[in-house]
């Protein structure tokens, strides 16, 4: 007898046919299109998005390097003329003073020195060529007294500008003291200075690693009238310059000074790279007190300066440059070059 056949069997499933194992491979074929196809995309567009921004960067700073380009030779090209309408000028102002001077033109001798002073004030001592003329301008008798002081009068006022802006402009990279002296009875004012300051050396002197500058060093200023001519309308003057660190750099100097000294070409040397200048801008005389101190007031000023402001001739010397070159060196490189 046949045994009786059951219920049928399920067919075994197929793995691949499964839910979660199928889409576990589907992924990971997925996963492979998106690298073979997504990352040669991602390079090209990092690749073009880098070449562009590197191209535009050249772009700029090439034309960045243009305009400076050519800034700087439309500046050159500026100097180079302003240099040469000054040297025309120069030339042409220059020998009006050492030719034959005509009767009566000295209102246009005061003209050229008024343009040289205002052009040339900080490369030439115009100093003798002020003095030279103040001294004709009194001596000339064809001139009318009202003539003779309106022109001093144009020569003193030019002087006095000038003197002004150059204290005022080295007095902002360094120290200006200004005093109002009258000189009634100057004589017994001798010895007694009119200026009296005593300042901080590190107020002038840049502190550096090779030099260090002590906070409690001091640099003491005094100026004291010692002669007075009123004719020529100068006062000798004694300076004194006392360092508190040490008297081999003290100074103590006699000197006449005039309204015609300008501080960027008539200074003092200092130590540390320093300059002073004792200048006047005002030296008031009464009408018809030629010879009188009676009623004379003049106006000083005292000014103290780096050397580097001072003018392209009273530049420092190479020794001094060389030396505030070690001055800013570190101690181990000095130590290294054995500075003397």
């Amino acid at each position: 007898m046949e045994p009786e056949a059951g219920p049928p069997r399920e067919a075994a499933k197929d793995p691949g046919q499964n839910g979660g194992g199928g889409g576990k491979g589907d992924s990971s074929r997925m996963l492979e299109w998106i690298k073979a196809i997504g990352m040669p995309l991602v390079t090209l567009v990092v690749t073009l998005l880098g070449g562009w921004y590197l191209t535009n960067l050249s772009k700029e700073r090439e034309a960045r390097e243009s305009s400076e380009h050519l800034y700087a030779q439309l500046l050159t090209q500026r100097e180079q003329s302003d240099a040469q309408i000054r040297k025309d000028m120069f030339g042409v102002v220059i020998s009006s003073f050492f030719a034959n001077p005509k009767q009566g033109n000295w209102a246009k001798e005061v003209l050229h020195l008024e343009l040289l002073a205002n052009n040339f004030s900080q490369s030439l001592d115009l100093s003798p060529l002020f003095q030279d003329l103040a001294r004709r301008l009194s001596s000339d008798t064809t001139l009318s007294h009202k003539e003779a002081v309106a022109l001093r009068s144009r020569l003193d006022r030019t002087a006095s500008d000038l003197i002004l802006k150059q204290v005022t402009s080295l007095g902002r990279r360094g120290y200006l003291k200004d005093a109002g002296v009258r000189l009634a009875g100057w004589e017994k004012s001798v010895g007694t200075p009119f200026i009296d300051v005593t300042l901080p050396k590190s107020a002038l002197v840049p502190a550096t690693p090779y030099e260090p500058v002590n906070d409690k060093d001091t640099i003491t200023f005094t100026v004291e009238v010692s002669d007075v001519n009123i004719e020529r309308r100068e006062v000798e003057v004694r300076l004194r310059v006392d360092f508190s660190d040490g008297t081999d750099k003290d100074l103590d100097r006699h000197f006449w000074v005039g309204q015609y000294d300008f501080p960027m070409l008539d200074n003092t040397q200092l130590p540390f790279g320093l300059r002073t200048s004792v200048v006047i801008t005002e030296f008031n005389v009464p009408d018809g007190e030629t010879n009188n101190a009676l009623n004379t007031f003049v106006q000083f000023h005292l000014v103290v300066f780096p050397a580097t402001s001072a003018s392209f001739k009273e530049r420092q010397d190479y020794d001094d440059i060389l030396l505030d070159m070690l001055r800013g060196k570190s101690p181990q490189t000095v130590r290294q070059g054995k500075p003397p």
